[in-house]
């Protein structure tokens, strides 16, 4: 399931990325449901821009308040024993990181704490160390100033339309969310850790590790990235037709790859 969720940006939508969407309803709750979805998609991008590091997931969760489910899917995975550990500590790093974002309505910083302490013992030499040391002193800094201001009251200062705002960029209509946040962001080395450690589990199972192989390489050989490499995107791309050439993807991979070869 963890695996699925770290890769369901196709469907579950940032808002960050979306506007609201209307919906066919009786005439006299149509405003109040509209309503409501702009106001969970101006949490959600309002979350993202707080935390760059929060999964579609994490931040599907926040926005519709949805902590207790997200954190026992991650935790789930965490305690599985077919996770390498890379993907547990992908998966509590996004426990922690959902506890202490202060557009939560169940924010709960000094679990987040507990669970980021958690990854540093277990995981001392993780690729997310640097970070989860950042979030602790971010934590350490709240609690030795302790303001808080909840997340309703924070949402009525926001920019709403600021944070509603599509980016007018034509990104591949194949890019997710999440890779399109990685470009728009100049974050691709951080998308591309994430993609790295789904693809390195096999428990994920073929299909997923191929698509995370697949993202990797539409990020790479964006236009609109800061980062693009041609070669690096090339070297994804037949990765895929060399270890997943049976894969649902496999037709649109030799299409990309000849993409590329043509661009020379």
């Amino acid at each position: 399931m963890l695996f699925k969720v770290l890769l369901t940006a196709s469907a579950v939508l940032l808002s960050a990325c979306a506007g609201p969407t209307p919906l066919m309803v009786a005439q006299a709750g149509a405003h109040q449901v509209a309503r409501h979805e702009e106001n969970v998609d101006v949490r959600a991008a309002a979350a993202l821009r707080d935390e760059p590091d929060l999964l579609t997931y994490s931040i599907h969760a926040i926005s519709r308040s949805q902590t207790e489910e997200a954190i026992a899917t991650y935790l789930k995975g965490y305690n599985s024993e077919n996770y390498t550990d890379n993907m547990k500590s992908l998966a509590l790093y996004q426990v922690g990181l959902i506890y202490m974002n202060r557009f939560n309505d169940a924010r709960d910083d000094e679990k987040a704490k507990e669970y980021f302490q958690l990854h540093r013992q277990e995981y001392p030499k993780s690729l997310l160390a640097r970070r989860i040391q950042q979030h602790l002193l971010v934590l350490g800094e709240r609690e030795a100033n302790p303001v808080y201001v909840s997340a309703e009251e924070l949402l009525t200062s926001v920019d709403r339309e600021a944070l509603l705002q599509r980016q007018n960029v034509p990104y591949d209509d194949e890019l997710n969310p999440m890779s399109e946040r990685a470009i728009a962001e100049n974050r691709s080395e951080d998308a591309e850790l994430v993609y790295t450690i789904v693809y390195e589990n096999e428990a994920s199972g073929e299909e997923i590790r191929a698509k995370a192989l697949y993202q990797m390489g539409l990020i790479f050989m964006s236009p609109y990235n800061r980062d693009s490499n041609r070669i690096k995107a090339l070297g994804y791309f037949r990765k895929i037709n060399e270890e997943f050439p049976g894969s649902s993807i496999r037709n649109k991979v030799d299409l990309r790859i000849t993409e590329l070869l043509n661009a020379q």
